[in-house]
């Protein structure tokens, strides 16, 4: 009798749960093209990670290659050129931390108390335009301003006496580019989501703490910031668990460098790039991957149980 019932549960439990999906069977014919582009482009492709331990041979395959074990680990661990990209990569990650997470910040709440609705609009259009912009054209761009020969600054510097700058051929110079270029065009996207935070955050209280005399200062530290700190959070803890991968990173190192500055412009990604798609050395490319997604995730707990203790607030 004691089986008998609680096999009825369990079957009243399913009736009630394909009761339920059958009611929201559209939604869920909405979420079937996401979750098959998931499955096909995000976990079916996740087996190729066995070429970080094979020597890998593109014409022989993955199961056709032979299985080194761990020795594409021991040796990029043992390459000082991996070391130098290490070094670049927390350089660059840490500025885009200081600079590239806090400026869009303030760049949302200084934009979300400008009173000129209008002029709001028009300089908020401004600063989202860069975002759409290919990164091989705004290197170009650059090498159009900064070249020592021909770019228009240095132009205007001579002009002025004070001499031509190497920007581009002196690699000291290239950390702050990225960053500066990274900042000029994703400050304007990246503040989006601080923006669409305050929109809810609820205008009575506004309205109480300036009855009670706060000034703008006030309304931003007691009101403003607290509204949105689980948005700053959330993107904070993402943030820290991409700095070793430099997600992102890719692009603008890769369109920004040349010959001369890559001492300080080849991250991670850029030197797999080039050991494993120029030199064909896929295993030791992938070995170098599956490091770095591994670094990730324990960085991204470490983070989300940090940020809870902190704040409060985490993405789990």
């Amino acid at each position: 009798m004691e089986y008998s019932g609680v096999c009825s549960r369990k079957y009243d439990k399913f009736k009630k749960l394909a009761k339920e999906i059958w009611n929201m069977k559209m939604l869920y014919i909405f979420l079937l093209p996401a979750v098959i582009v998931t499955l096909l482009f995000n976990y079916r492709p996740m087996y190729g990670t066995l070429m970080a331990f094979q020597n890998y041979n593109i014409a022989k395959g993955i199961w056709g290659s032979k299985f080194i074990g761990l020795n594409n680990f021991t040796k990029f661990l043992s390459d000082p050129d991996f070391y130098r990209a290490v070094v670049n990569t927390v350089g660059l990650s840490t500025l885009n931390l200081i600079f590239g997470f806090t400026l869009p910040i303030l760049f949302a709440i200084l934009i979300y108390e400008f009173s000129h609705e209008r002029l709001k609009k028009i300089v908020q259009s401004i600063t989202y335009l860069p975002h759409f912009i290919s990164w091989v054209i705004v290197a170009g761009l650059c090498y159009r301003l900064l070249d020592e020969d021909t770019g228009s600054i240095n132009i205007l510097l001579s002009t002025l006496g004070i001499g031509s700058v190497p920007f581009l051929r002196e690699p000291s110079y290239f950390w702050g580019i990225f960053t500066v270029t990274g900042i000029w065009k994703e400050i304007g996207w990246n503040s989006i989501l601080y923006l669409s935070s305050m929109t809810a955050i609820d205008p009575t209280l506004f309205e109480a703490v300036a009855v009670d005399g706060a000034n703008r200062f006030k309304r931003i530290r007691y009101i403003l910031i607290p509204g949105i700190l689980p948005t700053i959070v959330m993107l904070l803890i993402l943030t820290i668990a991409s700095f070793f991968s430099g997600a992102g990173a890719f692009e603008p190192a890769y369109a920004l460098r040349n010959p001369m500055v890559a001492p300080r412009s080849d991250i991670i990604d850029v030197f797999s790039y080039f050991r494993g798609v120029r030199n064909g050395e896929y295993g030791y490319a992938a070995a170098i991957g599956l490091t770095q997604s591994l670094i990730s995730v324990i960085s991204l707990f470490i983070a989300n149980k940090g940020m809870k203790r902190l704040t409060g607030y985490s993405l789990f």
